[in-house]
């Protein structure tokens, strides 16, 4: 949870609360209640980010917090509130610094991969407003046809090394020449993934984040395999980058967008 503004000293106050599988929309509704009243905060609006399909103000479906399909979010009749998908509050928050113009994409690889993209300064949205599951992406491998999300995403790393993110990291450090060819494994995949949208997209920015870029050598094999694969023009056209502060891009991405909102800006709707 963040909250931003000028009455808060530095700024900005945060709290993580740990989520998982099992995460009701009574355990969000609790946590940001308790985090409201400890530091004495009376917001004007609530931007809430979740990594799903969100149509119509709901969440259609979540793999990764499931417990919050058909959840609205937050809001309620005194406090107004936005529920945004994580990647596409990540695109708002990046798309501040771009131009009006813009075409440009933003990926993020946490647990599993997801994207979102601006065409020209318009979010693609899609038929029901859910383009951008690149984690959906299917791939070949000699075990047959697997998603993105199954080779590239935290969980397939530490599924395929057999041991916690932790553990992977001490087994990096050590020079694991096992380990180390899982993370470069995933992070080809995901290069791979990224030029494949550099080519259909041809985008002038696409910004990265994402804790599994975390592993040392993932990000190294993504770019490797990213550039080698994409078309020569459209990849030097293309400025492929870090998020600059990519633990709260989401954060501040929903808190942009449920500020406008309450500000009557129409530029807000072509992200939920």
């Amino acid at each position: 949870m963040l909250a931003e503004g000028p009455e808060l000293r530095g700024g900005a106050v945060t709290r993580r609360v740990d989520t998982g599988p099992e995460t009701t929309p009574g355990d969000l509704h609790k946590a940001v209640e308790e985090f409201l009243a400890d530091h004495q905060l009376e917001p004007t609006a609530l931007g809430v980010a979740v990594p799903g399909l969100v149509e119509n103000g709901r969440v259609a479906v979540s793999d990764v917090l499931p417990q919050l399909a058909g959840w609205g979010g937050l809001g309620n009749h005194t406090i107004p509130s936005l529920l945004v998908n994580d990647i596409r509050a990540a695109l708002a928050q990046e798309a501040a610094g771009l131009a009006r113009s813009a075409t440009a994409a933003v990926v993020v690889c946490g647990t599993a991969v997801g994207s979102a993209y601006l065409s020209e300064g318009r979010v693609v949205r899609g038929a029901r407003g859910w383009a951008g599951e690149i984690g959906s992406l299917p791939m070949t491998t000699p075990l047959g046809v697997r998603r993105l999300d199954e080779l590239a995403g935290g969980s397939a790393i530490v599924r395929a090394a057999g041991m916690p993110p932790r553990s992977i990291h001490t087994a990096l450090a050590e020079k694991d020449r096992r380990v180390q060819a899982v993370v470069h494994a995933a992070g080809e995949a995901f290069g791979l993934a990224l030029a494949s949208l550099v080519n259909f997209l041809n985008p002038e920015v696409v910004r990265v984040g994402g804790g599994t870029l975390g592993y040392p050598g993932y990000w190294d094999a993504a770019l490797s395999a990213a550039k080698e694969n994409a078309l020569p023009e459209l990849w030097y056209s293309c400025t492929v980058e870090r998020i600059e502060n990519p633990d709260l891009v989401v954060a501040r991405g929903a808190i942009r967008l449920a500020t406008a909102m309450v500000d009557g800006q129409r530029w807000v709707h072509q992200y939920v």
